[in-house]
Protein backbone atom coordinates (compact mmCIF):
# COMPACT_ATOMS: atom_id res chain seq x y z
CA UNK A 1 0.00 0.00 0.00
CA UNK A 2 1.49 3.36 -1.02
CA UNK A 3 0.52 7.02 -0.80
CA UNK A 4 -0.46 8.91 -3.98
CA UNK A 5 3.17 10.10 -4.08
CA UNK A 6 4.42 6.49 -3.99
CA UNK A 7 5.62 6.28 -0.39
CA UNK A 8 5.04 2.80 1.09
CA UNK A 9 2.63 2.51 4.02
CA UNK A 10 2.21 -1.25 4.35
CA UNK A 11 2.89 -4.51 2.55
CA UNK A 12 1.88 -8.16 2.71
CA UNK A 13 3.98 -11.18 1.79
CA UNK A 14 2.61 -14.58 0.86
CA UNK A 15 4.15 -18.05 0.71
CA UNK A 16 6.10 -18.64 -2.51
CA UNK A 17 3.76 -21.34 -3.78
CA UNK A 18 0.66 -19.10 -3.66
CA UNK A 19 -1.03 -18.48 -7.01
CA UNK A 20 -1.50 -14.75 -7.61
CA UNK A 21 -4.99 -15.24 -9.00
CA UNK A 22 -6.14 -16.80 -5.71
CA UNK A 23 -5.13 -13.83 -3.56
CA UNK A 24 -7.09 -10.85 -4.87
CA UNK A 25 -10.35 -10.98 -2.91
CA UNK A 26 -8.72 -12.10 0.34
CA UNK A 27 -6.10 -9.36 -0.03
CA UNK A 28 -8.76 -6.66 -0.51
CA UNK A 29 -10.69 -7.89 2.53
CA UNK A 30 -7.55 -8.21 4.67
CA UNK A 31 -6.31 -4.69 3.84
CA UNK A 32 -9.74 -3.14 4.41
CA UNK A 33 -10.15 -4.97 7.72
CA UNK A 34 -6.70 -3.91 8.89
CA UNK A 35 -6.58 -0.32 7.58
CA UNK A 36 -10.25 0.53 7.01
CA UNK A 37 -12.08 1.41 3.85
CA UNK A 38 -10.46 4.30 2.04
CA UNK A 39 -10.54 5.84 -1.39
CA UNK A 40 -7.93 3.40 -2.70
CA UNK A 41 -7.12 2.41 -6.22
CA UNK A 42 -6.05 -1.23 -6.50
CA UNK A 43 -3.45 -1.86 -9.21
CA UNK A 44 -2.99 -5.42 -10.46
CA UNK A 45 -1.24 -7.12 -13.33
CA UNK A 46 -3.25 -9.41 -15.58
CA UNK A 47 -1.95 -12.54 -13.81
CA UNK A 48 -3.60 -11.63 -10.52
CA UNK A 49 -7.24 -11.33 -11.45
CA UNK A 50 -9.68 -13.39 -13.43
CA UNK A 51 -12.95 -12.06 -14.80
CA UNK A 52 -14.83 -14.18 -12.25
CA UNK A 53 -12.84 -12.60 -9.41
CA UNK A 54 -13.44 -9.10 -10.76
CA UNK A 55 -17.19 -9.80 -10.90
CA UNK A 56 -17.09 -11.01 -7.29
CA UNK A 57 -15.18 -7.89 -6.24
CA UNK A 58 -17.71 -5.64 -8.05
CA UNK A 59 -20.53 -7.43 -6.26
CA UNK A 60 -19.01 -7.44 -2.75
CA UNK A 61 -17.18 -4.10 -2.98
CA UNK A 62 -19.01 -1.89 -5.49
CA UNK A 63 -17.13 1.21 -4.31
CA UNK A 64 -13.75 -0.36 -5.06
CA UNK A 65 -11.67 1.26 -7.83
CA UNK A 66 -9.09 -0.77 -9.65
CA UNK A 67 -6.71 -0.74 -12.56
CA UNK A 68 -5.90 -4.15 -13.97
CA UNK A 69 -3.83 -5.29 -16.92
CA UNK A 70 -6.14 -6.48 -19.67
CA UNK A 71 -5.87 -10.03 -20.99
CA UNK A 72 -4.53 -10.44 -24.52
CA UNK A 73 -7.88 -11.86 -25.67
CA UNK A 74 -9.69 -8.74 -24.42
CA UNK A 75 -7.09 -6.54 -26.14
CA UNK A 76 -7.82 -8.31 -29.43
CA UNK A 77 -11.57 -8.11 -28.80
CA UNK A 78 -11.48 -4.34 -28.25
CA UNK A 79 -8.82 -3.57 -30.84
CA UNK A 80 -11.30 -2.40 -33.54
CA UNK A 81 -12.60 0.18 -31.04
CA UNK A 82 -9.32 1.66 -29.85
CA UNK A 83 -7.50 1.54 -33.18
CA UNK A 84 -9.90 4.21 -34.47
CA UNK A 85 -9.16 6.61 -31.60
CA UNK A 86 -6.48 9.30 -31.60
CA UNK A 87 -3.51 9.10 -29.23
CA UNK A 88 -3.21 11.72 -26.47
CA UNK A 89 0.31 12.58 -25.34
CA UNK A 90 0.60 12.64 -21.54
CA UNK A 91 4.43 12.70 -21.35
CA UNK A 92 7.19 13.08 -23.90
CA UNK A 93 7.39 9.33 -24.44
CA UNK A 94 3.92 8.16 -23.32
CA UNK A 95 0.63 8.33 -25.24
CA UNK A 96 -2.80 6.95 -24.28
CA UNK A 97 -6.26 6.24 -25.66
CA UNK A 98 -9.28 5.68 -23.42
CA UNK A 99 -12.77 4.33 -24.11
CA UNK A 100 -15.70 2.65 -22.40
CA UNK A 101 -16.69 -0.91 -23.23
CA UNK A 102 -19.10 -3.24 -21.38
CA UNK A 103 -19.31 -0.88 -18.41
CA UNK A 104 -15.53 -0.65 -17.97
CA UNK A 105 -13.12 2.17 -18.75
CA UNK A 106 -10.18 0.98 -20.84
CA UNK A 107 -6.89 2.82 -21.15
CA UNK A 108 -4.49 1.80 -23.90
CA UNK A 109 -0.99 3.15 -23.30
CA UNK A 110 2.14 3.12 -25.36
CA UNK A 111 5.64 4.15 -24.48
CA UNK A 112 8.30 4.86 -27.08
CA UNK A 113 10.87 2.69 -25.35
CA UNK A 114 8.73 -0.20 -24.14
CA UNK A 115 8.01 -1.91 -27.50
CA UNK A 116 11.70 -1.78 -28.39
CA UNK A 117 12.66 -3.31 -25.05
CA UNK A 118 10.05 -6.09 -25.37
CA UNK A 119 11.04 -6.75 -28.97
CA UNK A 120 14.72 -7.03 -28.01
CA UNK A 121 13.94 -9.43 -25.13
CA UNK A 122 11.67 -11.57 -27.31
CA UNK A 123 14.16 -11.69 -30.17
CA UNK A 124 17.04 -12.55 -27.82
CA UNK A 125 15.02 -15.50 -26.45
CA UNK A 126 14.02 -16.53 -29.98
CA UNK A 127 17.62 -16.47 -31.28
CA UNK A 128 18.75 -18.53 -28.28
CA UNK A 129 15.99 -21.10 -28.93
CA UNK A 130 16.77 -21.35 -32.66
CA UNK A 131 20.50 -21.82 -31.98
CA UNK A 132 19.74 -24.56 -29.48
CA UNK A 133 17.39 -26.29 -31.94
CA UNK A 134 20.02 -26.14 -34.71
CA UNK A 135 22.56 -27.80 -32.41
CA UNK A 136 20.07 -30.57 -31.67
CA UNK A 137 20.12 -31.69 -35.30
CA UNK A 138 23.25 -33.64 -34.36
CA UNK A 139 21.40 -35.60 -31.67
CA UNK A 140 21.15 -39.35 -32.28
CA UNK A 141 18.75 -40.34 -29.50
CA UNK A 142 15.08 -39.36 -29.83
CA UNK A 143 14.66 -39.50 -26.04
CA UNK A 144 17.53 -37.07 -25.49
CA UNK A 145 16.23 -34.88 -28.29
CA UNK A 146 12.82 -34.64 -26.60
CA UNK A 147 14.44 -33.70 -23.27
CA UNK A 148 16.66 -31.08 -24.91
CA UNK A 149 13.76 -29.57 -26.87
CA UNK A 150 11.71 -29.36 -23.68
CA UNK A 151 14.54 -27.65 -21.81
CA UNK A 152 15.16 -25.20 -24.66
CA UNK A 153 11.48 -24.33 -24.92
CA UNK A 154 11.27 -23.76 -21.19
CA UNK A 155 14.32 -21.48 -21.27
CA UNK A 156 12.85 -19.54 -24.21
CA UNK A 157 9.82 -18.51 -22.12
CA UNK A 158 7.28 -16.65 -24.25
CA UNK A 159 9.44 -16.85 -27.41
CA UNK A 160 8.65 -20.58 -27.70
CA UNK A 161 5.13 -19.67 -28.84
CA UNK A 162 6.54 -18.27 -32.09
CA UNK A 163 8.29 -21.46 -33.20
CA UNK A 164 6.60 -24.52 -34.67
CA UNK A 165 8.61 -27.67 -33.94
CA UNK A 166 8.05 -30.99 -35.71
CA UNK A 167 9.63 -33.89 -33.82
CA UNK A 168 10.49 -37.33 -35.19
CA UNK A 169 8.04 -40.10 -34.43
CA UNK A 170 9.11 -43.08 -32.34
CA UNK A 171 11.47 -45.24 -34.39
CA UNK A 172 12.22 -42.52 -36.94
CA UNK A 173 15.79 -41.46 -37.50
CA UNK A 174 16.56 -37.84 -36.61
CA UNK A 175 17.11 -35.87 -39.81
CA UNK A 176 16.22 -32.52 -41.39
CA UNK A 177 13.00 -34.16 -42.62
CA UNK A 178 11.85 -35.60 -39.30
CA UNK A 179 13.07 -32.81 -36.99
CA UNK A 180 12.07 -29.41 -38.33
CA UNK A 181 11.26 -26.04 -36.88
CA UNK A 182 10.24 -22.66 -38.22
CA UNK A 183 9.38 -19.24 -36.89
CA UNK A 184 5.77 -18.17 -37.25
CA UNK A 185 6.62 -14.78 -38.76
CA UNK A 186 3.06 -13.45 -38.90
CA UNK A 187 2.44 -14.33 -35.26
CA UNK A 188 5.74 -12.68 -34.26
CA UNK A 189 4.87 -9.51 -36.20
CA UNK A 190 1.44 -9.39 -34.56
CA UNK A 191 3.02 -9.67 -31.12
CA UNK A 192 5.47 -6.90 -31.94
CA UNK A 193 2.65 -4.68 -33.13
Amino acid sequence: MVTPEGFPLAYETLPGNTLDKQTMLSCVEKIEAKYGQADRIWIMDRGISTEAQLQEIRKKHPQLKYLVGTTRSRIKETRPIWEQLAWSKIRDTVEVKSFSHSGELYVVAKSDGRPLKEMAMRRRQLVKLLRALRQMRQEKSRGRLLLRVGAARSAAKSAQGFVIIKLPKAGEEISRHTFRFKVEGEKLQDAEL
